[in-house]
């Protein structure tokens, strides 16, 4: 069996990345985040705002791939996120990222936690305006430059926008479904017990890469703070219980997801999930056997709710 490749498009972004992305909340080290990059994982997410403690253990390493003047940095897509979801902050918040990380430009900007309480399209449409040569991001610029005393603003940096693509990390499959037409990077919780995300929103996708979302899947390994590799307590104990990269092989084994989320922490946990990589797609008989496990956890934590199996 193949194994996923070092390189896929992100949706209609252009941009190829890793099968496995590392978003900082797992507090990885700046030094394990750069064996990451050297092992051939590309993908990082940066918070400057919710859990930025955790997120500020990698800071260092995304400035040394990233920041201006890196020989690294077209090797590289970095997304960051902000959870205010507050257009009129929009120009704070990016300072916040550029000046956390020395940086020029945004691959993805995400706006965190969209819920159907959001207005998900006042919100695509004012990060929208940070790509290309918009009046909010000649703001930007020239308030960057105002900030660090620079001479001038970088023209040709402005002609390809200070943030190249605009996402959205969403709580709610409705919000996704909604702004499907308005994003070029879909974050959507995916896992085992989560598979109606394939009907209610994948399904609705146009089936061409080069038309469609970037998608890219996170809490794949659990459902809040429960883990999916320790199951409920009426499980045989003789039965498999799958490891965390094998989570990880299931939501790639859909076809539309491009990146899955990991929150890696260390370079012992890096090595296993690229080694589970490595085999490539869940076979049917092991695809279809994760999709029944993760039944038993919908069953337990409906029953846990209610007081009443399902």
């Amino acid at each position: 069996m193949s194994g996923f490749s070092a390189r896929r498009p992100l949706g209609k972004t252009g941009l190829q990345v890793s099968p496995l992305g590392i978003g900082g909340g797992g507090g990885i080290q700046a030094d394990d985040l750069l064996y990451a990059f050297e092992r051939g994982i590309n993908y990082f997410f940066y918070s400057s705002d919710l859990h930025h403690f955790s997120y500020s253990q990698s800071a260092p390493a995304l400035r040394n791939l990233c920041m201006r003047g890196s020989t690294t940095r077209d090797q590289v897509v970095l997304a960051t996120v902000s959870y205010l979801d507050d257009p009129d902050k929009l120009l704070s918040v990016l300072f916040d990222q550029f000046s956390d990380l020395g940086i020029d430009y945004i691959d993805v900007f995400h706006w965190g936690w969209i819920t159907n309480k959001c207005d998900v399209f006042a919100l695509a449409q004012a990060a929208g305006a940070l790509k290309e040569n918009g009046v909010l991001a000649r703001a930007y610029r020239n308030f960057e430059a105002m900030m660090f005393e620079a001479k001038e603003v970088n023209e040709e940096l402005l002609k390809r926008g200070v943030v190249r693509n605009i996402g959205m990390s969403f709580h709610s499959r409705q919000a996704a479904l909604r702004a499907l037409p308005d994003i070029d990077v879909m974050m959507i919780r995916y896992n085992i017990t989560l598979t109606d995300v394939e009907r209610i929103v994948f399904s609705h996708l146009s089936r061409n890469k080069a038309c469609d979302p970037g998608i890219v899947a996170f809490n794949t390994a659990h459902n809040k703070l429960q883990s999916f590799t320790n199951p409920p307590s009426h499980y045989p104990k003789d039965l498999y219980k799958p490891s965390v990269p094998d989570l990880y092989r299931f939501a790639l084994s859909n076809p539309w997801v491009d990146v899955v989320l990991t929150g890696v922490s260390t370079r012992q946990q890096i090595d296993q999930a690229l080694d589970a990589m490595e085999q490539g797609p869940l076979g049917q008989e092991d695809y279809e056997f994760l999709r029944e496990y993760g039944s038993i956890f919908a069953d337990y934590a409906a029953f846990n709710s209610t007081g009443m199996p399902t």
